[in-house]
C-alpha cells in the first residue's frame, strides 16, 4: 500500500460536494455586539433592555464593548428581531425580560442549578430544569468568538464515500475509484485534504480482497476515515479457438492453441472430410480469409446452392483431443455475420467419435451485422458431450444447406469463474504410450536366416530408427471394431520405436467411446507385393481378450471389399492361449465367406513356453500355387491356391497389417486377470522374392 500520487497509473476521480465558503450556515449566538466575547454587562444587558422594549441610545448606552462590531442600536435591534424566537430560553412561547432575560443574565454571570432557574422559569415553560436550559444555552453561546456556537465547535468533519462501498475488479483490468468528499463546520470544503491509501499495481494483478482508505484531519485535530473494499477476482479462463483482430494470409493462421485444422464434412462425398485445403476436396463447402473493416482478418464460409448437408469444423491437430472439463458451467462464444443467404444457423461440439453434443439450433443471425452467440457448455453436456475428450472447438453450418455465405470470428470457450454446479471428473490421464516402456529383455529365441536359396531380399524394416518410417507405414485411427466387435480405439501414438524394436502397446484407457487403446499399422498404398517369403520376428502379448495379428489384405481391398480382396493371416494368437498361434486365409466363395482351416490347427510351443516370453519368427512362403506357414523355420501348415472360386484373390498383390486387437468375436473380452499395458515387440520384418 502507498499514498496516492500523480505518478501512479491508478486514477481516482474525486467528486466535490459544493458547500458554503464558511462551511456552515450563519448561526445566532449571544455575542450580540459581535465583540468576540459574551459578557453579562454588555450582551446580557442589551438583551434585557431589548426585551423591556428599549431602543435607540437607551438600548445601547453603556452596554456595548469597545471591541464591538455591532454597536449601532438599529443593527442590534434588527439582529435581535431576526432571532427573537431564539430568546425564548424556557420555551414557553414568549420572550420575556423577567424570565428569559433573567435566565440569560444569570447564565452569563455563571449561575447554575437552582440559582439559575429559581423565580425565572414560568410554570408553563417547556424547559424547566437547569440541565435543559443549560443544554439550550450551549446552542447559542460562542465563547471563543469564532462565529460558531460552542456546541458546534470542534466537531469531526464529514467524510463521505462516493460510489459503492464494495466493488469488484478483474485481475489486470484498470481500476478507477469514485473517490470521496469531505466538509467541516469550521474548515469548510476539505475534499482536497483527503489522503488516499490505495491499491498498488501489484495488488491489481493478484486475486484477493483489498481496502482503499480515505483519511482526513481537520484544523482541530479531529481524524476521520472511510474505507472501500475492493475485491480483485481472477478473470474467467478463456480458451481461444479462432483469433480475432489479427492479420492472416491463410485460414490456419487464425487458429490458436491445440486447434490446427479447419475442415468440413460433406454429404456430397459420403460425409467424408476435407481439411486445411479451403474446401477444395468438398463440393458443397469452402472457406477463406476475408477482411472485415472493423475486425481485420476473419473466416468466411460458403455453402453451395445444392441443398446438400455440409458443415465447417475447427479441430485439434496431432496433439489429439483435449480435456476441457474446467469449462463445465461456462459458455462457448462466437461471432457470426451472414453475408448472404439464409440466416438460420446450427452448431455442435464433437468429442472423439462417436461422442458428440448432437446438433444445436441457434437463433437466426442478422444479415450484415455481427451477432455474438453464447451457448451454455452444460446444455451441450446434457445432449451427450464428453468434456474429457473434445476434438472440435466448434462445428457450424447454415441450417438450410442453401447458398449461404457467413463470416466467423472470435470463437472461444469461457469458463465459469464460480465453477460448475455439476463438475466433470475426468479419469486421471495415463502417461503417454511408451513413457513407461522398459525393454523386457526376453530370451533371445529364434533368429531367421539372412538369405534363402532362390530368394532375394526385396524390402525390410529393422526398426532401428527413432520413429516409424511413414514412407512405408500408415497408422490407422478409428474405433470401428474391425468388423469383429473389437473393443479398442486405434491410435498412432500406441505404436513407437524403442531400442531397435517396433512396439505396439495395448492399454486399458477410456478413449473415443472405447475402454481400450491400441495400434494398427498397414503398408497399404506404400508397400504392396505379390509372392515371396515373409519373416517377422516378434514377441506377443498375453492375457484374456488380447488378439495380436501379423497379416495381409489384398491391395484391391478399397475397391472390392472383404472378403473378395482375400486375407492372409501370417500369425494370429488368442491371448488366453498364448502358447499357440494360427495361420488362416479368408476369401469369397461365390458370395459366401470362406476360410482355411475352418477350425483347429495352428502351431504350439513345447513345454511351458509361450509366445510372450521369447522372440519367435513367423514366416509365410507364398507362390502362385501355394501358401506355407512356418514358426521358427518349422513348416506347420499349407494351403493350395487352385482354381477354386475366389482363390484368384491370392494371385494379386497384398499389403501388410500389424496390430493388437482387444476383445472381439474370437478372444472375448478381457477379464480381471488381464494385465495392461500389453505389448507386441517386433524386431524386424523382411520380404524376400524370387530372384
Amino acid at each position: 500500500m502507498k499514498h496516492l500520487t500523480g505518478a501512479l497509473a491508478l486514477t481516482f476521480f474525486l467528486s466535490i460536494i459544493p458547500i458554503s465558503s464558511k462551511g456552515h450556515e450563519p448561526a445566532f449566538t449571544l455575542d450580540i455586539d459581535e465583540s468576540g466575547d459574551v459578557q453579562p454587562l454588555s450582551d446580557g444587558l442589551l438583551i434585557l433592555r431589548y426585551l423591556f422594549g428599549f431602543s435607540g441610545s437607551s438600548l445601547t448606552s453603556g452596554a456595548t464593548s469597545t471591541e464591538a462590531k455591532r454597536s449601532d442600536s438599529d443593527a442590534i435591534t434588527a439582529y435581535l428581531d431576526e432571532h427573537r424566537d431564539e430568546l425564548d430560553i424556557d420555551f414557553d412561547g414568549n420572550e420575556r425580560p423577567l424570565t428569559d432575560g433573567l435566565l440569560i443574565l444569570r447564565y452569563l454571570f455563571g449561575f447554575s442549578e437552582s440559582a439559575l432557574t429559581t423565580g425565572a422559569v414560568d410554570a408553563l415553560a417547556n424547559r424547566q430544569t437547569s440541565a435543559e436550559i443549560g443544554s439550550y444555552f450551549e446552542t447559542i453561546v460562542d465563547t471563543d468568538g469564532d462565529g460558531i456556537v460552542d456546541a458546534l465547535d470542534d466537531r469531526k468533519p464529514n467524510l463521505t464515500l462516493l460510489g459503492e462501498p464494495t466493488v469488484e475488479v478483474t485481475v489486470g483490468a484498470p481500476y478507477f475509484d469514485a473517490g470521496a468528499a469531505a466538509s467541516d463546520q469550521e474548515d469548510g470544503d476539505l475534499t482536497d485534504k483527503i489522503i488516499v491509501t490505495n491499491l498498488s499495481e501489484a495488488d491489481l494483478q493478484t486475486p484477493g480482497t483489498y481496502t482503499v482508505r480515505f483519511e482526513l484531519t481537520d484544523s482541530g485535530g479531529n481524524v476521520v476515515f472511510a474505507e472501500r473494499t475492493v475485491i480483485v477476482t481472477s478473470p474467467s479462463k478463456t480458451l481461444s479457438v479462432l483469433k480475432t483482430g489479427t492479420s492472416a494470409e491463410t485460414p490456419q493462421a487464425l487458429l490458436q492453441g491445440d486447434f490446427a485444422i479447419i475442415g468440413a464434412f460433406d454429404a456430397g462425398i459420403g460425409y467424408n472430410s476435407c481439411e486445411n485445403d479451403q474446401g477444395q476436396g468438398c463440393p458443397n463447402m469452402s472457406w477463406s480469409v476475408a477482411n472485415d473493416s472493423d475486425r481485420g482478418s476473419v473466416l468466411e464460409v460458403r455453402h453451395s446452392a445444392s441443398g446438400v448437408h455440409a458443415g465447417l469444423y475447427i479441430k485439434t491437430g496431432d496433439s489429439g483431443p483435449v480435456d476441457l472439463s474446467e469449462f463445465a458451467g461456462g459458455t462457448i462464444q462466437f461471432d457470426v455475420k451472414v453475408v448472404s443467404g439464409d440466416p438460420s444457423m446450427t452448431m455442435k461440439i464433437d468429442c472423439i467419435y462417436p461422442c458428440t453434443s448432437n446438433d444445436f439450433g441457434l437463433a437466426d443471425a442478422s444479415p450484415g451485422v455481427w451477432v455474438t452467440y453464447e451457448v451454455a457448455v452444460d446444455t451441450l453436456r446434457d445432449r451427450g458431450l464428453d468434456l474429457c475428450q473434445i476434438d472440435t472447438g466448434l462445428v457450424i453450418w447454415a441450417s438450410e444447406y442453401t447458398e449461404t455465405n457467413f463470416q466467423l470470428d472470435a470463437v472461444q470457450w469461457v469458463a465459469n469463474e464460480n465453477g460448475s454446479p455439476t463438475p466433470t471428473n475426468c479419469p486421471e490421464p495415463l502417461p503417454e504410450p511408451g513413457a513407461d516402456w522398459v525393454n523386457p529383455n526376453l530370451s533371445a529365441g529364434y533368429e531367421a536366416p539372412l538369405s534363402y536359396p532362390d530368394f532375394t531380399l526385396a524390402w525390410s524394416d529393422e526398426f532401428d530408427g527413432s520413429s516409424l518410417d511413414s514412407t512405408y507405414w500408415n497408422s490407422e485411427v478409428n474405433g470401428d471394431g474391425g468388423g469383429n466387435n473389437e473393443l479398442q480405439f486405434y491410435r498412432a501414438q500406441n505404436a513407437y520405436l524403442r531400442e531397435g524394436l517396433l512396439v505396439i502397446e495395448a492399454r486399458e484407457e477410456r478413449f473415443g467411446g472405447k475402454n481400450y487403446t491400441s495400434a494398427r499399422l498397414t503398408t497399404e498404398d506404400k508397400f504392396e507385393f505379390k509372392y515371396g517369403r515373409i519373416d517377422i520376428r516378434a514377441a506377443l502379448p498375453t492375457g484374456q481378450g488380447l488378439w495380436p495379428a501379423l497379416w495381409m489384405l489384398g491391395a484391391n481391398f478399397k475397391e472390392v471389399g472383404w472378403p473378395r480382396s482375400g486375407e492372409i493371416d501370417i500369425m494370429e494368437l488368442v491371448g488366453q492361449d498364448d502358447d499357440r498361434v494360427f495361420g488362416t486365409v479368408h476369401w469369397d466363395n461365390n458370395g459366401s465367406k470362406a476360410q482355411y482351416p475352418t477350425s483347429g490347427g495352428g502351431f504350439e510351443v513345447a513345454d511351458e513356453e509361450s509366445f510372450s516370453n521369447q522372440y519367435h519368427v513367423f514366416s509365410l512362403e507364398w507362390s502362385e500355387s501355394e501358401l506355407e506357414w512356418f514358426v521358427d523355420g518349422v513348416r506347420y501348415q499349407s494351403f493350395e491356391i487352385n482354381e477354386g472360386a475366389g482363390l484368384d484373390a491370392f494371385r494379386k498383390a497384398f499389403f501388410l497389417i500389424f496390430n493388437i486387437a482387444v476383445g472381439g468375436n474370437l478372444p472375448g473380452s478381457p477379464n480381471s486377470d488381464t494385465q495392461f499395458p500389453q505389448y507386441m515387440h517386433v524386431d524386424y520384418v523382411r520380404v524376400y522374392q524370387g530372384s
